[in-house]
């Protein structure tokens, strides 16, 4: 199989989001559209393919990139909240160690597997996920709904799609009543290799 090919059959089976589904399956129709009517219209059925596939990779890498953004800024805001006797580059020094590919520096890598979702720090997704499913169950104090909205507004949306795939069918199965809680986080902290 082509590994230009491979990559994106992977990339639909394992990390597009239905967002990047919908993109997707947009394209797809396209091609399928063009291909019926190149005979017709002389159409290049593979050059607007490639051109189609640039631009979902661009949009993909803007959206990956605003991600990136919302959290470190998120988690800044933290930091000052908590800790407002810090100065400014004391804030950036902890944003570097604990996000250091959303702060600037280089990303770190463990050994071993590469764990789901590692654009963003696992310790950062365990917060995103707690926070989630407390939301949907109910069960987040309404400070913290509020504190949330005022600080990344649309928040459970922004989350949502910013979880691996793998993990977004973890949070259904246990949001559902399919695994319960002790298995749910066993789950969740294997898939981020933790």
């Amino acid at each position: 199989m082509d590994k230009q090919l491979y990559r994106i059959v992977e990339y639909i089976l394992n990390v597009a989001d239905p967002a990047d589904l919908e993109v997707i399956e947009a394209a797809l129709a396209k091609r399928q559209n063009d291909k019926r009517s190149a005979p017709v219209m002389g159409l290049n059925p593979a050059k607007m393919a490639a051109g189609t596939t640039d631009s979902v990779n661009a949009q993909l890498e803007n959206t990956k990139a605003s991600v990136k953004k919302m959290v470190s800024e998120f988690a800044a805001e933290i930091i000052r909240r908590n800790a407002p006797e810090l100065e400014e580059h004391q804030v950036n020094e902890l944003l570097r160690e604990f996000m250091p590919e959303s702060a600037g520096g280089g990303q770190r890598k463990k050994a071993g597997k590469t764990p789901a979702g590692d654009s963003l720090p696992p310790g950062m997704i365990i917060q995103m996920v707690r926070q989630f499913v407390e939301y949907s169950e109910g069960a987040m104090s309404p400070s913290e709904q509020i504190q949330l909205e005022t600080s990344i507004p649309d928040w459970k949306t922004r989350f949502w799609n910013s979880f691996p795939g793998q993990l977004q069918k973890l949070i259904s199965l246990y949001l559902n009543g399919d695994i319960d809680r002790e298995r749910f986080y066993a789950h969740v902290y294997d898939l981020l290799g933790l």
